[in-house]
């Protein structure tokens, strides 16, 4: 059961990562979207540098699961609540109103 689990892992952080490639280089301009402090405990900022494009962000498990998702309010910077997340790590996922998404590693402390 351990290695089912790894490997759906292994799977689900392969795919963040191709997609996180694929929004970046498919686009001229490049997404310079930065999340911060990273580790946190209570609260993320993530700064956006095209908040105009950015529709909603959202936080899964490395397992998949939706855990989170709020939309955007077109500001530079969106703060995000996780006091309610257990320690761990987890990916937050920006998706564009272009259909394009970027992936970020978050770990929470």
């Amino acid at each position: 059961m351990k290695h089912i689990l790894l490997y759906i892992t292994f799977l689900i952080l392969s795919f963040s990562a191709v997609q996180a490639q694929q929004s970046t280089w498919s686009n001229t301009d490049q997404n310079n979207t930065s999340l911060y402090p990273n580790p946190a405990s209570s609260q993320v900022n993530i700064k956006f540098s095209q908040p105009n494009k950015v529709s909603y962000v959202a936080i899964y498990s490395l397992i998949g699961n939706e855990l989170l998702n709020k939309k955007v309010d077109q500001s530079p910077n969106f703060k995000l609540n996780i006091q309610n997340l257990k320690k761990g790590k987890y990916i937050v996922r920006v998706f564009n109103t272009d259909g394009s998404t970027e992936a970020l590693s978050l770990i929470k402390n």
